[in-house]
């Protein structure tokens, strides 16, 4: 029987983390088990086994023996609401190995780490990295899981160098790519469409960091000179208000459709529509910022969809800077415009763009050899 790796997981799952999902299906000698204190969308993301700890009921003999754990545990600061059921969760499938995604999941398992004597792996993502070390609750609740973690994981060199600066021992990082299945996303070649009609894509949440204010903006630039434009674009959010009344005050309703969250497999068929893919993120005030790269943005270029991003995280090892696409300064709205302009004139040049992007995917981010890297780390550390 494979050996049991547990993934500790705030909320299973999330709709833009298909990344997480992708490994937990990919495991192939190991046999991953999930941790979660919810559970949405997980007709989106099926999957068992599954601990979430929501199930357990108020005053149930598991809620009142995690309130007797507390006042039993003399560090209340690394105490976590339900951690006495992970521990008989994880004794319960003989685990073997703790894997927890985003820092403070990791911070959570410090206990656990103590109890079972568990390696314990932390995936940093975004968020967790750029924008909670901020605030000093998380600064030294991460100083502590920097000197009991076994290991932590990020996408690339600039997550890697943003960890170092927030106090983690480089010995301790690895890079561990995001990975893609290539083959649930068919490659096509892009040509100029029959009608004329240039489809630009774009997918992510309606938040500051994703930058698609500055998308429009460049939209606004272009639409005089090509009103065949078709903007489409995947994602909601806080920003939406700002984003509906940008679109109207510049007359782009007539080519701009907002198609609102969908599910994973509503953006593999965008893509096949798609000519170009465009992903502005920047930095935002509150340092929130992609970490890493988009898995859109890998995903696109799978695709062979040509691609339109920033200088941004980890983006310029994700993509091939004039090769499967072009990359600009964040917020710079005219080099955005002159980049996409240039794209949409030289439909010629989508074919060759299309063909490096998949094959930089396919060298560097396929699931199947990323799983396997990932096992590789597991056997390490067991």
């Amino acid at each position: 029987m494979n050996q049991t790796i547990a993934h500790a997981i705030n909320n299973y799952l999330g709709l833009s983390e298909t990344f997480i999902y992708s490994y937990l299906t990919n495991s192939k000698r190991y046999k991953p088990i999930v941790l979660t204190t919810q559970i949405t969308n997980l007709e989106q993301f099926p999957f068992r086994p599954i601990y979430d700890c929501s199930k357990i009921n108020r005053y149930s003999w598991w809620w009142f023996r995690d309130r007797f754990g507390y006042y039993l545990y003399l560090n209340k600061k690394e105490y976590f609401e339900h951690i006495l059921y992970f521990k008989y969760v994880l004794k319960k499938e003989k685990t073997r190995l703790v894997h927890a995604h985003f820092g403070p999941q990791g911070v959570a398992m410090i206990p656990i780490k103590r109890w079972l004597k568990l390696p314990l792996i932390t995936t940093f993502y975004g968020f967790d990295l750029t924008q909670l070390p901020r605030e000093n609750m998380w600064n030294e609740a991460y100083q502590r899981l920097f000197e009991e973690g076994d290991l932590f994981l990020v996408e690339g060199n600039n997550m890697k160098r943003s960890l170092m600066e927030i106090g983690c021992s480089s010995e301790k990082i690895v890079i561990q790519h995001i990975g893609v299945d290539t083959e649930k996303i068919n490659f096509k070649e892009r040509a100029f469409p029959s009608d004329g009609k240039i489809v630009i894509l774009c997918c992510g949440r309606f938040v500051e960091k994703k930058g698609l204010i500055y998308a429009l903006q460049a939209l606004k630039l272009l639409i005089s000179k090509n009103p065949q434009i078709e903007f489409r674009i995947i994602g909601d959010g806080v920003l939406r208000n700002s984003i509906v009344s940008f679109i109207k005050e510049n007359h782009l309703s007539p080519y701009v459709h907002l198609l609102g969250y969908q599910p994973h497999r509503v953006f593999v068929e965008e893509l096949k529509k798609a000519h170009i893919y465009i992903q502005p993120s920047v930095t935002a005030q509150n340092g929130d910022s992609e970490g890493g790269a988009p898995t859109t943005l890998l995903e696109a270029q799978a695709a062979g969809v040509p691609v339109l991003s920033t200088y941004h995280a980890d983006i310029p090892e994700a993509m091939v800077d004039g090769k499967s696409g072009f990359l600009v300064p964040e917020r710079d709205v005219d080099a955005l415009a002159e980049r996409l302009e240039y794209l949409i004139d030289h439909p010629e040049e989508w074919p060759i763009m299309g063909r490096e992007g998949r094959r930089h995917v396919e060298m560097n981010y396929n699931i199947c050899k990323e799983a396997d890297n990932l096992e590789n780390i597991y056997d390490t550390l067991i």
